[in-house]
């Protein structure tokens, strides 16, 4: 890993940054123990679909934030008071659209970036938008079940930490062009570029899709949807995506020919790499009969990806639930780039981490994302798998990883998700706050004691389960089951975090 072009500017950068920082049982799928992946509710009514505003929630208290700094129902200063939840800065780096640009490195790297932890704000223009500009938001993909359904949420997840194990009713902004007909179906894997414009993927790991090979864009100031890329797909549907600030391009995984397709922000392809083969091309790659409609094997599959520290990590789908698997594990995998280009240089790939089975499990689900803490550990998040598409629940769970004598090993389970434990749904990611937090999308975080909460769970980072964490149920509907719906999720990054420090050399 030495020589790394990143870290010959980030460790300069460093100097100047500012640092302030019922289902129990249920194997298949569906809900209170049907072998379904059918929703249990129609869409949401708990908020307006057009403006997204609540109209029959309480937000958790009274009057909006004062630039960052206002709690819901409680005034506090974000620089001394204890217990919020973000704070790397002040509300003036929040959305960021006043001033000069946050210099930073190569590329359209802000400081916060440094490492490959790509995510501008989104400054959408629409009123309803306008209490979110000041604040520390997460977004999150869903599926929507039906065209009419959203498949893409913001919450507000700034201020004091609301009352652990119970429903949060965070702030909610939704769009009406973000159904998920517009979409083309079901999308999961999601960024953002340095500018704040969000990138969403086709699935077809929990939902259908009429555009398996399509990366969607969603405008940082009119929100608007419009096709990004389109990559050769013409039935599985694709794995995550990322953008590496560094190289100014997204990678995306795709599920039919194996492939992760570096793609320019034009939507052309720069290039792809095969972790099977090792074969990178220049432009569009050429595997004979491709496209031909079916998944990439197991053990050719990749599911996450995440540039960090001149490197692409990436993770390889092995096995699953309904393909156990005595022979080979889940794993995690990495490879350097060639130069600040991106392309991906065969000859360096390694692998980084095994997946270990849940519990002594003697297998495990695959990781759908992952993530980089400025504590420097890595964090792997499973999404529970029966098949190729039938997904489900309860048997996933968020994996730290940190790094010993060069080795990444497991801390161990840190992040229990749901009241039902092992409840990840496969997207997590993390502030930059000294005291933060990790937010996992999942399932049964609340199972009926008293209410039935899906969504998000955001735990302290010393870990811990639902009982110090904050619960956000997805759709502010808390009294029927919403399993196997949630997604991906990212938090936009403050121009001032720290960012994640490269990997220790071993």
């Amino acid at each position: 890993m030495v020589g790394r072009t990143e870290i010959r500017w980030a460790l300069a950068l460093l100097s100047g940054l500012v640092v302030s920082c019922g289902e129990p049982n249920d194997p298949m799928g569906g809900g209170d123990g049907s072998t379904t992946n059918a929703p249990t509710t129609a869409s949401p009514t708990t908020f307006d679909p057009t403006t997204g505003g609540q109209t029959g929630a309480t937000m958790g208290g009274t009057g909006q934030a004062d630039n960052g700094t206002t709690a819901y129902g409680t005034a506090a200063d974000s620089g001394t008071t204890a217990g919020f939840i973000f704070d790397v800065g002040g509300a003036a780096t929040f959305g960021e659209t006043d001033g000069p640009p946050i210099p930073g490195g190569p590329g359209s790297c802000r400081q916060s970036e440094a490492y490959g932890a790509a995510g501008g704000y989104p400054a959408f223009t629409d009123p309803a938008y306008a209490p979110f500009l000041d604040r520390q938001v997460l977004i999150m993909t869903n599926n929507g079940y039906n065209p009419a359904g959203f498949a893409l949420r913001i919450f507000d997840i700034s201020g004091a930490p609301p009352p652990p194990n119970l429903n949060y009713y965070a702030p909610l902004y939704t769009n009406a062009a973000w159904t998920q007909g517009a979409f083309g179906g079901s999308v999961f894997g999601l960024t953002l570029d340095s500018d704040g414009n969000i990138y969403v993927a086709a699935t077809r790991v929990y939902g259908n899709t009429s555009t398996p090979g399509t990366i969607y864009r969603v405008d940082r100031e009119t929100a608007a949807v419009s096709v990004f890329a389109e990559l050769p797909n013409t039935a599985p549907g694709l794995g995550n995506i990322n953008y590496d600030c560094v190289s100014e391009t997204i990678y995306a995984a795709n599920h039919e020919d194996g492939r992760i397709y570096q793609i320019e922000m034009d939507g052309s392809i720069r290039s792809t790499y095969r972790h099977l083969t090792g074969n990178v091309t220049i432009g569009p790659a050429a595997d004979p009969g491709e496209p031909n409609g079916v998944f990439s094997p197991l053990g050719d599959r990749v599911w996450a990806v995440q540039s960090h520290a001149g490197r692409l990590y990436y993770s390889v789908w092995n096995e699953d639930s309904g393909r156990q698997s005595a022979m080979v594990q889940n794993e995690i995998w990495s490879v350097a780039y060639v130069d600040d280009d991106g392309i991906p240089d065969p000859a360096t790939a390694e692998l980084e981490a095994e997946v270990p089975g849940l519990n002594g499990a003697n297998y495990s689900n695959p990781v759908s994302d992952i993530s980089f803490a400025a504590t420097g550990w890595m964090l792997a998040s499973e999404r529970t798998m029966y098949n190729d598409a039938q997904t489900s629940a309860h048997q996933s769970t968020t994996y730290e990883y940190q790094q010993i004598g060069g080795v990444w090993q497991v801390i161990g389970t840190t992040y229990v998700v749901g009241e039902l434990p092992n409840s990840a749904a496969g997207g997590v990611d993390h502030d930059f706050e000294e005291d933060g937090y990790v937010w996992m999308t999942g399932d049964a975080l609340d199972f009926y004691t008293p209410e039935v909460v899906y969504g998000v769970q955001g735990t302290p980072y010393g870990g811990g389960d639902i009982t110090n964490s904050t619960l956000i149920d997805h759709d502010a509907e808390i009294t029927q089951q919403d399993k196997t719906a949630q997604g991906d999720c990212e938090i936009p990054i403050p121009g001032d975090a720290m960012p994640p420090p490269p990997p220790p050399q071993g």
